[in-house]
């Protein structure tokens, strides 16, 4: 008997038939497990057919060790950490989400809790940010009924503070009083830029304000403000060819008046005179000083005049 065992070829059978029973019971017994758990019988199950009996020692000690310590929490932190990118720039984003300070306008007022929206609303308006309906018509557009109601009591507010400021300015202004022509200017200008008005409205506004200023340019034809203004107005009403006419003029009374040329650039762009433009182009290079314009100007230029490649 003992000859028998110790034969190489009842070995070699008992390895075959212990392989084969083993394939025919991961066969059988595989469909029973959960999908993550296949796979670890189908590990079990061929370290078994390579070393019987100590392989199902082995397999069934890493089944029970993996079920006392491993856990559902650790597959999903490597699933998440697995899906990052090389430069894992997630936490940054999540972290601007919960803070205002670093959340782009737009975001700070459609995101996050009412009492951060409130905030942002407040914080930019009271700040005096230039356009500040475009923003709280953001708010309005918001899918949080108290967000729509506080944007829309607060538009309500500026827009009562900045019809009283305009009629105040036309109370006080005087034909022969050039300074509180000016400030019912300003009074126009600072309404009509705040966007807080319908599109109506603000048409209508537009009109006043021309109209207003074409009445005062007969009193006054040398001062530059009024030709600005002129044009703004002409070009909020889309009629460029005006717009390009004032900004000449302005630019012929002040000539180191770095915004007349940029302005009178726009316009003739929005006119497609190619020609015009150079030639204003020629003139800020001999009469403007590149320290008057912004860097957003002084690029746009040197670019349309060939000095940047």
């Amino acid at each position: 008997m003992l000859d028998l065992m110790l034969s190489p070829w009842v070995w070699v059978l008992f390895f075959i038939l212990h392989a084969i029973v083993v394939l025919v019971l991961l066969i059988l017994l595989k469909d029973r497990f959960d999908g993550n758990e296949q796979a670890v019988v189908v590990w079990v199950g061929l370290v078994s057919c390579f070393m019987p009996l100590l392989g199902e020692l082995i397999g069934l000690l890493t089944w029970f060790l993996a079920k006392r310590f491993t856990s559902e929490e650790i597959f999903e932190d490597y699933d998440e950490y697995v899906s990052y990118d090389v430069l894992n720039l997630e936490p940054i984003r999540h972290e601007a989400k919960r803070s205002v300070d670093l959340l782009p306008l737009s975001e700070s007022l459609t995101l996050g809790t009412f009492a951060n929206r409130k905030n942002s609303i407040l914080q930019y308006i009271s700040e005096g940010v230039s356009h500040q309906g475009k923003y709280l018509w953001m708010g309005l557009l918001n899918e949080d009924h108290e967000t729509v109601h506080y944007s829309a009591t607060l538009m309500n507010t500026l827009v009562d503070q900045h019809e009283r400021e305009l009629s105040l300015a036309k109370e006080k202004a005087q034909s022969n009083d050039l300074e509180s022509l000016k400030r019912l200017h300003h009074a126009y200008a600072r309404l009509i830029d705040s966007e807080v008005l319908s599109p109506a409205v603000r048409k209508q506004k537009e009109e006043m304000w021309l109209s207003f200023l074409l009445s005062i340019v007969l009193l006054y034809p040398d001062e530059p403000w009024i030709y600005e203004g002129l044009g703004d107005c002409s070009n909020r009403l889309l009629d460029h060819q005006d717009a390009v006419l004032y900004y000449q003029q302005l630019i012929e009374l002040s000539p180191s008046y770095a915004k007349g040329y940029t302005k009178l650039l726009k316009a003739y762009y929005e006119n497609h005179n190619w020609s015009g433009m150079k030639q204003v182009i020629q003139l800020s290079e001999k009469y403007v000083d590149p320290e008057d314009l912004s860097e957003d100007d002084l690029f746009v230029l040197q670019v349309l005049g060939g000095k940047v490649m």
